[in-house]
């Protein structure tokens, strides 16, 4: 994996690597991400998990943002750094001398809904304002209409983004998707 990784870097991309951390199943990894950041200058992002598909006591593989940060606080001096326009909803950090950075996304514990500057376009080119809303706008139907019409519908799609998603409550809860559905 760190191969590939490498070589993205060595031909100028600039590196994300999303981590979903998952009590009982990689949250011992942690630290192993963080360490990437130490010599590598790749921004790590610990994102809470997410019940998209609803599994039965998804509540217990959750591991908080301000859990992923205490673990992290325990092994390495973290300074707070300000977040550029395109860091979206992750709060960022830096371990101390650290090449890269350090980021946790906390859409379960702590909602960022209404500072969230991200919209989704899915595999099957459907635009959605959440990731968790179920309205889409279908895109493939407005490519000819030229580029007037898709900037309209984008800042209509962008301008309708909810106040907050609901996937904390099993009323309300979207229906069931798998991630790489979505582009996630």
């Amino acid at each position: 994996m760190l191969n590939g990784l490498e070589a993205a870097e060595a031909v100028g991309l600039k590196l994300k690597l999303n981590m979903v951390v998952m009590r009982g199943i990689n949250d011992q990894e942690i630290c192993d991400f963080a360490d990437l950041s130490l010599i590598h200058p790749w921004s790590v992002r610990y994102i809470e998990y997410m019940p998209t598909i609803r599994e039965e006591g998804w509540q217990e593989r959750l591991v908080s943002g301000a859990e992923i940060l205490k673990r992290l606080q325990q092994h390495y001096p973290l300074e707070s750094i300000s977040s550029g326009q395109y860091c979206g909803p992750a709060k960022p950090y830096r371990i101390a001398g650290a090449q890269g950075t350090l980021g946790i996304i906390t859409p379960m514990s702590d909602h960022f809904c209404n500072s969230c500057n991200r919209i989704r376009v899915t595999a099957t080119g459907r635009l959605k304002s959440c990731l968790f809303s179920e309205q889409a706008v279908e895109l493939k139907p407005l490519l000819p209409l030229g580029e007037e019409e898709i900037v309209r519908v984008l800042r209509e799609v962008i301008s309708n983004k909810p106040a907050r998603h609901r996937m904390d409550s099993e009323a309300t809860m979207a229906a069931p998707f798998s991630m790489s559905n979505i582009g996630g």
